[in-house]
């Protein structure tokens, strides 16, 4: 019997990605830079893998996609999709970080138990970022901070001294690591790009598979809202 196949679905910046997971096997993974938006593409990008691996959306067992913290629209549109082919597949649905996957791969290339930093641009608020450390491979990685907003400064003040840093290292955030004290070359940025199928494996590590409409989107702060024009 075939083992199950897992979909990971990851629309949390516009460098979208899609993967397969058969067991521990990557079946496929797809990785594209939007070039309009994530509603008229995400679709379109699973079908491509579904074709890539041959393998039929009645095959996929369970779905994992990314809630950010991200751009408000692509992950809407990534969990709302997620959540669809879930409840239209009759699978269970898990949400994973999006920085915890960004220092997944970081964990597994550091030493056991070296602690990593992920961030991720958040504009005039600051950096959004979390830290965490992986003591044993076969649990889920450790929060040794929990997903905030700080402003650069104090993020990099915040964070574990020997925290290698990845995501999306601003040359602020660079330069704030620097004033702190930190090993400018500790910040790795995306030397090791997330990949969709860490979101599988996530999921797996921390049992999140669930009821697709317990799944949301992360806000680290509220979304934007502005008055319609008249």
């Amino acid at each position: 019997m075939n083992e199950r196949v897992d979909l990971a679905i990851d629309t949390a910046s516009d460098d979208v990605a899609v993967a397969l997971v058969r067991g521990g096997a990557v079946l496929a993974e797809r990785r594209w830079r939007l070039a309009g938006t994530a509603s008229e593409e995400l679709l379109g990008g699973v079908d491509a893998l579904l074709r890539e691996a041959g393998v039929a959306r009645d095959e996929i067992a369970a779905i994992a996609v990314n809630v950010g913290p991200g751009g408000y629209g692509g992950l809407r549109t990534g969990v709302a999709t997620a959540q669809g082919l879930a409840l239209a597949l009759d699978v269970p649905l898990a949400g994973v970080s999006r920085l915890e996957a960004d220092a997944y791969p970081h964990l597994l290339a550091a030493p056991e138990g070296a602690p990593v930093a992920a961030a991720h641009d958040a504009g005039r608020a600051g950096v959004a970022w979390a830290a965490y450390a992986l003591p044993d491979r076969a649990r889920p990685p450790a929060a040794l901070v929990e997903p905030r907003i700080d402003p650069v400064a104090e993020a990099a003040r915040a964070a574990p001294a020997a925290a290698r840093w990845c995501g999306e290292l601003t040359p602020a955030l660079r330069r704030a690591l620097a004033e702190a004290g930190r090993d400018p070359e500790a910040a790795s940025g995306d030397t090791i790009p997330r990949a969709a199928a860490d979101l599988v494996r996530l999921a797996r590590l921390h049992a999140a598979y669930g009821d697709p409409a317990l799944v949301d989107v992360v806000y680290l702060r509220p979304p934007p809202i502005t008055r319609p024009r008249r």
